[in-house]
């Protein structure tokens, strides 16, 4: 492809249609030009136009045309990621204004793991909701890296996860430490072991177990334990991490045996569903942070909410 003109960065916005950013979120999905088209409500020739318009206005080319679609280039990449991220935003104004409009204090969403969820999310939002009991609250819970991903492309406000280390990440993002947590072995109140206050993992290897997928950062962990210990891994192994339901009845009614995270473990040996056994994993995967994006002026929600977080944790409960 030829090469393009060098755009100028104080005429750009002005080149700019909102068609095109709602364009190139459906074509970044699709990689087809017919159905993004479609998703965009314009004509196909129409589409081909927006995107010429768009190649000729940052003077580069965005997307190649390969034998599976439309496959787009680094640019094009770079280009669809910010476009999310001004429609979000966007979507993010209106949803704010509406609340104000309506009477309510803001609208937050929040993204949290399962033991972040757990221990001081529903403890900040009773606090926020007691100031300011029209604010509308949205919370989604995700693995780790779905979060990070909703965060940094504008589609969450915040998310309550594990600190994040990758420099690529980490340096977008604003994190403050909220609290660690460790993990402890439990089993179901009636497994036969339950109550054995002296064990090893070598008395446990042959039992069913609930371990992490091998392809997430805490089966390294748990392997080296059971390798460094025992010599050998559990054969009666099913993999679930994310399933707390799913987890639960395994090891209620089943007799499997998991690490689980102490916070949420807690929940259920105090009412006696669960019991913790003598031996912990430690806390291999850091601690747990409130993060937020560095490039983003914060509506008021969103404080209220990280000041609730904060308070919360000044006075944490007891272990």
């Amino acid at each position: 492809m030829a090469t393009l003109p060098t755009p100028s960065a104080s005429t750009l916005p002005f080149r700019l249609k909102f068609r095109q950013l709602v364009l190139l979120d459906a074509l970044g999905d699709s990689l087809s030009l017919r159905k993004a088209a479609a998703l965009a409500n314009l004509t196909q020739p129409a589409a081909t136009r927006a995107m010429a318009e768009l190649e000729s206005a940052f003077g580069v080319q965005l997307f190649e045309r390969s034998h599976r679609g439309m496959a787009p280039t680094v640019y094009g990449e770079a280009l669809v990621r910010h476009a999310r991220q001004v429609l979000f935003d966007v979507q993010r104004a209106h949803d704010e204004i509406q609340a104000l409009r309506s009477g309510s204090h803001g609208f937050v969403r929040v993204g949290a793991l399962l033991s972040s969820a757990v221990r001081v999310l529903p403890m900040a939002i009773g606090e926020v909701k007691r100031q300011f009991p029209r604010m509308r609250i949205s919370v989604e819970q995700h693995p780790q890296l779905p979060l990070i991903s909703k965060l940094r492309e504008g589609s969450l406000d915040m998310v309550l996860c594990r600190l994040v280390t990758n420099s690529v990440d980490a340096e977008h993002l604003e994190q403050v430490v909220l609290f660690d947590d460790d993990f402890v072995l439990v089993a179901g109140r009636n497994h036969r072991l339950a109550r054995t206050r002296s064990l090893t993992l070598a008395d446990l290897v042959d039992e069913p177990w609930v371990l992490p997928h091998t392809s997430g950062p805490l089966y390294d962990h748990v392997r080296a334990l059971f390798l460094t210990q025992v010599g050998r891994l559990p054969t009666n192994v099913v993999e679930s991490t994310t399933s707390l339901v799913t987890n639960l009845m395994l090891i209620e009614h089943y007799g499997f045996l998991n690490f689980m995270q102490r916070s949420v473990a807690q929940t259920y040996t105090k009412r006696g569903v669960l019991r913790a056994m003598p031996i912990s994993l430690g806390s291999p995967i850091g601690p747990h942070v409130v993060a937020v994006r560095r490039d983003t002026t914060h509506p008021p929600a969103v404080d209220a909410l990280l000041q609730a977080l904060k308070q919360v944790m000044a006075e944490p409960e007891p272990v």
